[in-house]
């Protein structure tokens, strides 16, 4: 084992080690990607919204910055959430004046994914298809009749028909590339019990679905034995894993219960603010949750093929802006594996002398 400094070298003979990127902070941190990382994921540029905002007018100037610099650090990328209910443009669901059909949605998915595949080719390795469709339980949920879907406008249009669709289409124009779904709680019984079905149900019709995204995104401290039936769970559906969107809220080091504190629950504001004043005791909890982690992804790394934190380092983090109103200040919940001045912190050190 190489006595470089690296995680991605330190994690070779384990899994890739990938961050979400920005087009914004991507050329910011390129010494430690380059350092640290073998796998990027841009984390909004391919999603509907920014690739494909009108009909048929395809915008691809921020994608291919992500995969200039990716082609710069000789790494291939892991492509992230087309069809998603979020981040798409109301065009998606509507026939002049009239709702779409579903074979008009469809025709609509395949011609974009058409035009992805033909631009970025064999420079993915893997896609994230489809993102969020299983049914949670936290508010903003769109809850319908069914217990295994969420009540997207996909879903209310088309049925499990629009999965089905993307994945089938996704198969055509990227043969070479793992395919992927994604999802969030996806270690909470009930939520794990409707990502089955839906899995189940694209293999039950002969639809190729390589591998599951595990997001493992922390907001309460993790529950280890959990974790670790969910892995067995999805890797027992003849899955190869991913962890797609790790980061370790500082409410993880508050929260000891197994529910996870969304905004808008009893409790949420009380704990953010306790969150704006970090204490070494807290950070260095959460640094101890990554160790803790990873050793479980170690011990499973023959179905976990990457392990991907939601950013780079804690100067850009979605969880900033995560429960706070617009003109409020923003909350640094130091989530990530780098600090704000792209230093890595104890844990890394740590991670890769487990690793060795």
């Amino acid at each position: 084992m190489s006595d470089v400094f690296s995680l991605a070298k330190a994690y070779e003979k384990y899994f890739k080690i990938g961050a979400a990127v920005a087009d914004m902070n991507v050329e910011g941190y390129y010494d430690v990607l380059s350092q640290h990382f073998n796998s990027i994921t841009p984390e909004n540029e391919m999603k509907f919204s920014e690739t494909e905002p009108r009909e048929g007018e395809f915008t691809f100037e921020r994608a291919d910055h992500i995969f200039d610099v990716a082609k710069r650090l000789g790494i291939k990328v892991r492509a992230h959430a087309p069809v998603w209910h979020n981040q798409t443009g109301r065009w998606m669901y509507a026939d002049g004046d009239k709702p779409a059909a579903p074979e008009l949605i469809y025709e609509r998915i395949d011609a974009h994914f058409k035009k992805l595949c033909e631009r970025y080719g064999d420079n993915i390795y893997a896609w994230d298809v489809v993102n969020e469709a299983a049914l949670d339980d936290g508010p903003g949920c769109e809850r319908g009749e069914s217990d295994t879907y969420r009540a997207s406008e996909y879903f209310n249009l088309c049925g499990t028909g629009f999965i089905e669709a993307a994945f089938r289409s996704m198969d055509k124009y990227a043969p070479n590339a793992q395919l992927f779904y994604n999802d969030y709680s996806e270690c909470v019984p009930e939520k794990r019990e409707r990502i089955v079905r839906l899995i189940r149900n694209l293999q039950d019709k002969g639809i190729r679905i390589d591998g599951f995204g595990m997001q493992q995104h922390y907001f309460a401290a993790p529950d280890f034995d959990e974790l670790k039936r969910s892995i067995e769970t999805y890797a027992g559906l003849g899955l190869r894993l991913h962890i797609t969107e790790l980061d370790i809220s500082l409410m993880a080091t508050m929260n000891q219960s197994e529910h996870r504190i969304k905004f808008g629950d009893p409790g949420f504001e009380e704990y953010m603010r306790e969150a704006m004043s970090p204490t070494p005791e807290k950070l260095a909890k959460l640094e101890d949750i990554y160790v803790r982690l990873f050793e479980v992804y170690r011990s499973y790394s023959d179905v976990i093929d990457c392990v991907t934190t939601w950013g780079v380092a804690d100067d850009y983090t979605w969880l900033d802006y995560f429960g706070v109103k617009p003109g409020e200040q923003i909350i640094k919940q130091h989530p990530l594996l780098f600090n704000e001045k792209h230093e890595a912190k104890d844990c890394v050190r740590k991670l890769i002398e487990a690793a060795r």
